[in-house]
């Protein structure tokens, strides 16, 4: 009977771990052919079947997306200028997504606000909305305030994109944290901003740490607010940047892949160094 057991275990361990090893696969193919491709020479690119493992790899599509010296023909922006572009864009939207969303989420988590059901009812449905359904407006907003082709309008945009789910998953942060400890600290003499900067938000660090890596990720492949309030070549992000290689008659690949691998290195080094408390503010986000 305890044999028996033992290997339903196993077969079940078993199952497990092949069902992540299958997982894990799949989600790091796309990113090893990215890769692979990006060194690829033009012939293997466009090999049948295709070459899995490149046999004369080559690093001038590095070269030319770095705006290094090479035979190809220059871009009109290499990826340093567009990576910078992207990082201020995606700085400066997750420092405005949490200077709105603490104060927002710890009303709702705090306050009898009447109405405070629809309020949230309206922020599930506003996270569900896509960017080409706000772009039409929020671009007739900005066009008289002057926002339109300025870093401040798309800032503004995604904001608003990834501010509803912040405002959420913070506002399940700080109803995990008992009231009775704010009480205590008010009771103390520590006014309610005091108790909120010294006290909460060190005890909520998951949960901010998980609505920064979101907001800032948000920014970063943002395409639809780029590509409409961005007109001047130099303030485009990286998202945009990416249409310099296709032309009418053909598309280089291999650049293509070798700018979207420097580009998504930034996301996932930040991802990898922060996924704990990214996973650990999500979650609590979703049990709330």
């Amino acid at each position: 009977m305890t044999a028996l057991f033992w290997n339903r275990r196993s077969r079940a361990n078993l199952f497990k771990i092949g069902l992540g090893a299958v997982l894990t696969v799949l989600y790091i193919f796309p990113l090893y052919w990215m890769f692979t491709t990006s060194i690829k020479s033009p012939e293997e690119i466009l090999h049948v079947p295709p070459v899995m493992i490149p046999e004369h790899p080559q690093l001038e599509s590095y070269r030319q997306v770095l705006g290094l010296a090479t035979d190809r023909q220059p871009l009109t922006m290499n990826a340093l200028n567009l990576i910078m572009n992207s990082m201020i864009i995606s700085t400066y939207t997750t420092f405005l997504t949490l200077l709105l969303a603490v104060p927002g989420a710890y009303a709702l988590a705090r306050f009898r606000i009447r109405g405070r059901s629809l309020v949230l009812a309206g922020l599930l449905i506003a996270q569900m909305l896509p960017s080409v359904l706000l772009v039409i407006p929020l671009f007739v907003l900005f066009r008289p305030l002057g926002l339109t082709n300025q870093y401040a309008g798309v800032i503004l945009a995604d904001t608003a994109l990834a501010l509803p789910m912040a405002v959420i998953i913070l506002r399940a942060s700080f109803l995990q944290i008992p009231v009775d400890l704010e009480e205590a600290a008010l009771i103390d003499g520590g006014s309610r901003i005091q108790v909120l900067w010294h006290i909460i938000l060190p005890l909520i660090r998951a949960g901010l740490i998980a609505i920064g890596v979101f907001a800032f990720l948000t920014a970063w492949g943002e395409f639809v607010f780029a590509l409409s309030f961005l007109q001047t070549p130099e303030l485009h992000p990286v998202s945009i940047g990416v249409y310099q290689f296709i032309g009418m008659y053909t598309t280089q690949w291999d650049s293509m892949m070798a700018f979207s691998s420097l580009v998504a290195l930034p996301a996932l080094v930040a991802f990898l160094f922060l996924q704990k408390y990214f996973i650990r503010g999500m979650t609590a986000g979703a049990v709330n």
